[in-house]
């Protein structure tokens, strides 16, 4: 009110005061906690499964939301460009790599100048993969001393939208790196970029927080949420084939385990149909 004097809080009213904040400070980072480890779980899951099951997992909401099915709120995965990016140094006779983790995205502003990717090389912490945007770059922005610094802070991986240098250091990291080309030409150190923005990289919108999986086949990046939705179908697909593996390594025929005939026939005829496998109806493939 005009006029009146306001004078220091009964001791009372403080200590109910600091009460209330230390309460919901407690329950924030409870909550913070259990989001925490909900997030390290579903990462430990990610890791037994790969993209391949993850994309025919992805096949079935994505069919919903296309289908205007307004009960679903399913954004979907993204696959990076699996033409233009590949594993460097994936090679063939070693146990099979695998990258799982959080992404720090880079965005480079200048064509050909790394710093950007120095910094979010600093910045990321463990189990980040560096997601990076280089603005087309035709020299290299990456190396092997890059992947072996990631190494050492136990970061998840290297995403890199364009060239990368040092094949023969990649190849043995047990880490993966991705990118566009190889070039000997490093670029320049200059301009500082941005990170934990929302950047593009091989064709996918990728935000920071976006979970990354990459094998040999590829990389998919989604919201942990996406993920969640879809991980108890790719790992029912992951045993679905194991045991379709272990079928014919027994001599049965792939077909036979299978409505193939059923479903051809449909299919010629006009109905609708779905292929499904009958050693264990756990997945059908429309």
């Amino acid at each position: 009110l005009a006029g009146s004097i306001v004078g220091p809080a009964p001791p009372l009213v403080l200590k109910r005061c600091m009460s209330y904040f230390t309460s919901n400070q407690s329950v924030t980072s409870k909550h913070e906690e259990e989001k925490a480890k909900e997030l390290n779980k579903l990462i430990s899951r990610l890791r037994e499964v790969d993209t391949a099951a993850l994309c025919d997992a992805d096949k079935g909401p994505v069919a919903h939301r296309e289908a205007d099915d307004i009960s679903t709120s399913y954004i979907g995965l993204g696959l990076i460009n699996p033409h233009t990016m590949r594993p460097i140094n994936d090679q063939q006779g070693e146990p099979n790599k695998k990258m799982v983790g959080i992404a720090l995205t880079v965005q480079c502003t200048r064509p050909n100048d790394f710093l950007a990717v120095l910094r979010g090389l600093d910045e990321a912490k463990n189990g980040e993969v560096l997601v990076v945007n280089t603005l087309d770059s035709t020299r290299a922005v990456a190396g092997g001393l890059f992947l072996t610094e990631c190494q050492r802070k136990q970061l998840g991986g290297i995403i890199i939208d364009g060239p990368m240098r040092d094949v023969s250091v990649l190849k043995k990291s047990p880490l993966l790196c991705y990118a566009t080309s190889i070039t000997p030409y490093s670029g320049t150190v200059q301009c500082a970029g941005e990170t934990q923005v929302p950047i593009v990289c091989g064709g996918v919108k990728v935000m920071p927080g976006d979970i990354v999986v990459g094998d040999s086949d590829g990389v998919v990046v989604g919201s942990p949420s996406s993920f969640e939705k879809i991980i108890d179908t790719a790992e029912n697909i992951v045993l679905l084939e194991k045991t379709l593996m272990s079928g014919m390594e027994q001599g049965i025929g792939l077909h036979s385990m299978s409505n193939y005939n059923e479903h051809l026939k449909a299919r010629q005829e006009g109905q609708t149909s779905g292929l499904e496998f009958r050693k264990k109806r756990l997945v059908s493939f429309k």
